[in-house]
């Protein structure tokens, strides 16, 4: 019994644990080599990250702060408590800008783990403000690292390093992260009244639309003459929603919002961003008295300015959803053709497929207007037959036609039947020819269109 209790005492398997792991444990305690540290760093055995975690101290070389950092959080609790050791004996030899680098991993300990940090964070972020200067935090705040920049943002902000106005200040400098844009909508709550409003208007400049309507309400709750004319400018916000809160709020107080939009529009229809938003907002009112205005910029040199126009004429008449689609099909840029395609599939838009074949014929966009004759079959199959005749196989295939044509045959949707011109040109010798070659490298689909042509065509024809 003495010797059971010997050899399976915790010290007796520490030990047992340690010299199992005895070379692995030699060779860190004698290698100089960042990456070789590094690799051990995460080695599977608790005593050989210990280990490798004395020898950073030993050494105390810049190069293994990321190393050290990544077993803060470890599940061996002596490891953890010997990589805070290490961490706060490297302070002093690492230079700020690699210390920045690396705080990300370190501040993630705010978040709930395997322990409380809490207080060895506030003592740890005490301790670099030793070490790091204002300015290297600016510069940090500034970078292209987005999370050193939200650290460093974080260590200005909780220790209280520069006045808020001027944190707040080199936030919105940026416009690339929302966290940071967010944080900055916290500090302008935490301000003194006065020095909200500048603050506000600031952070309603942001790139984000989830800031700057958060911004522009808290403004516009102001209800000051300034915040009118801020309201005034947020109607051209690009997001919808920041400009239905600026309309609301105009429309409250009598200023005709409507007639504001049709202005700018009769003002420069060069400009490209201003006409799109007005044509979207003012159809966004919904008043059918400007439909012939909005009609008129079908005609604008721009593709957006056109998807646009046709965009808003369909929100403010929706019955005339045949004549839009029509005159979208027929655009020639591909984004209003898409929404062509969307008001047939989406809204129950139609176009007479004598129409959308006559376009196909002209050198109209394939892809588009084959989206667009997808609810009849035998008429899909006449345009990629017809798409055939004119462009040649090599198109066909480059539009990925063969294997469109697979799914063609995998439907079980066959109630429809050919009419008798389709039937005609389906088993035509020239189309047929044209799918030998589309589906040369498809022998089994090709046996499969034969068969269904030579079931369903010659009852139509």
């Amino acid at each position: 019994m003495t010797i059971l209790k010997t050899l399976f005492s915790p010290r007796s398997s520490a030990h047992v644990g340690a010299h199992y792991y005895e070379h692995h444990l030699q060779l860190v305690g004698a290698t100089d080599s960042v990456e070789l540290l590094s690799q051990y760093a995460v080695h599977g055995s608790g005593y050989v990250r210990e280990a490798v975690l004395k020898r950073c101290v030993e050494l105390a070389h810049p190069e293994l702060l990321p190393a050290v950092a990544g077993r803060l959080n470890d599940w061996v609790p002596e490891v953890q408590r010997a990589a805070r050791i290490a961490l706060m004996t490297l302070l002093p030899f690492v230079p700020a800008s690699k210390l920045l680098a690396v705080m990300p991993v370190i501040l993630r300990l705010h978040s709930p783990g395997r322990r409380d940090y809490a207080d060895w964070l506030i003592n740890f972020e005490r301790a670099v403000m030793r070490f790091v200067k204002v300015d290297d935090l600016c510069t940090a705040a500034r970078g292209p690292d987005m999370q050193a920049a939200r650290a460093a943002v974080h260590l200005l902000d909780q220790h209280h390093l520069l006045e808020p106005p001027a944190l707040l200040a080199l936030i919105l400098e940026r416009n690339d992260d929302i966290v940071l844009a967010q944080r900055a909508l916290l500090l302008c709550a935490e301000l003194p009244p006065a020095q909200q409003a500048a603050c506000y208007q600031a952070a309603a400049q942001s790139h984000f639309g989830p800031v700057r309507i958060v911004a522009i309400r808290a403004l516009l709750a102001m209800d000051s003459e300034s915040v009118k004319e801020f309201a005034v400018a947020a109607l051209l916000d690009v997001q919808a929603s920041v400009r239905e809160v600026a309309a609301n709020y105009l429309l409250a107080r009598g200023f005709d919002v409507r007639s504001h939009y049709r202005s700018l529009l009769r003002q420069d229809m060069q400009a490209v961003r201003r006409t799109r938003i007005c044509l979207i907002a003012l159809a966004a009112l919904r008043d059918g008295a400007d439909v012939e205005l909005v009609r008129l910029f079908q005609s604008s040199a721009y593709p957006s300015v056109r998807l646009a126009a046709r965009a808003a004429w369909f929100k403010l008449v929706e019955s005339d959803k045949d004549d839009i689609a029509l005159a979208a099909m027929n655009d020639p840029a591909v984004g209003p053709r898409k929404f062509a395609v969307r008001l047939v599939w989406k809204h129950g838009a139609y176009i007479p497929f004598a129409t959308l074949r006559a376009r196909l014929e002209e050198g109209g966009d394939a892809t588009s207007l084959l989206r667009l004759v997808e609810n009849n079959r035998w008429n899909w199959l006449e345009c990629v037959a017809r798409l055939g005749l004119r462009r040649g196989v090599d198109e066909a295939r480059r539009l990925g036609l063969d294997d469109a044509l697979g799914g063609w045959l995998a439907s079980t949707e066959w109630y429809e039947q050919p009419a008798k011109e389709q039937a005609q040109l389906l088993l035509s010798k020239p189309v047929t020819q044209f799918f030998e070659q589309l589906l040369a490298r498809h022998p089994q689909r090709l046996t499969a269109l034969r068969r269904h042509l030579d079931h369903y065509a010659p009852s139509a024809a």
